[in-house]
């Protein structure tokens, strides 16, 4: 029996998407069963001293992770375990019967802020590493991460110390977040 080209498109393009569901999934799995990560020996963080946080924000359908530093390098392999580890035990302690709010699409915004004590240069938005905790995230809140249903945007600006937050909008209110925090994206040359 021979088969038409577009039928064996059809074929490939349908376990495409069941491989893409079960990877969500086991994803949602995962985050609702695993422990945080343990912390690595040296790492800055490792006395747990200033923990992450996930909260729901006064706007109501905003929902906003504050971790205790900068997002890593892209060449730094322990730190973003550690920083997901983190931010899941955050997860877990805002919502420990699994009632987050789920979001279909969204925005997410990366607001990377710099200790105003120091003096270092802002790293390139493409340097980063995101994806252990974004990973994190699309299990617990989003249905996927797509580009169909996720966008993202990144910032950088000076603050009283170094850290990150990660804002998840429904898209419709991503003006609204950029009119109610300027401050967070309208950086100067000199501040930088």
């Amino acid at each position: 029996m021979k088969y038409s080209d577009t039928y064996r498109e059809q074929l490939l393009l349908d376990a495409v998407r069941s491989a893409e569901d079960a990877a969500i999934q086991l994803r949602q799995y995962a985050a609702a069963v695993l422990e945080p990560a343990q912390t690595v020996p040296g790492d800055a963080f490792s006395d747990n001293s200033q923990a992450a946080v996930v909260e729901i924000t006064p706007e109501g359908c905003w929902l906003a992770a504050s971790l205790p530093g900068m997002m890593p390098r892209r060449d730094d392999a322990d730190r973003p375990r550690f920083l997901a580890g983190l931010l899941r035990d955050a997860i877990r302690r805002t919502f420990p019967d699994h009632d987050q709010p789920k979001f279909r699409a969204c925005v997410l915004v990366y607001e990377h802020i710099y200790d105003i004590g120091r003096s270092r240069r802002f790293i390139d938005h493409d340097n980063l590493e995101l994806k252990h905790c974004q990973d994190v995230l699309e299990a617990a809140f989003l249905t996927n991460d797509t580009a169909a249903l996720c966008s993202a945007f990144q910032c950088s600006h000076r603050g009283e110390q170094d850290g990150t937050r990660i804002w998840i909008l429904p898209p419709e209110q991503f003006p609204e977040w950029l009119k109610s925090y300027p401050e967070c994206w309208k950086s100067t040359t000199e501040n930088m």
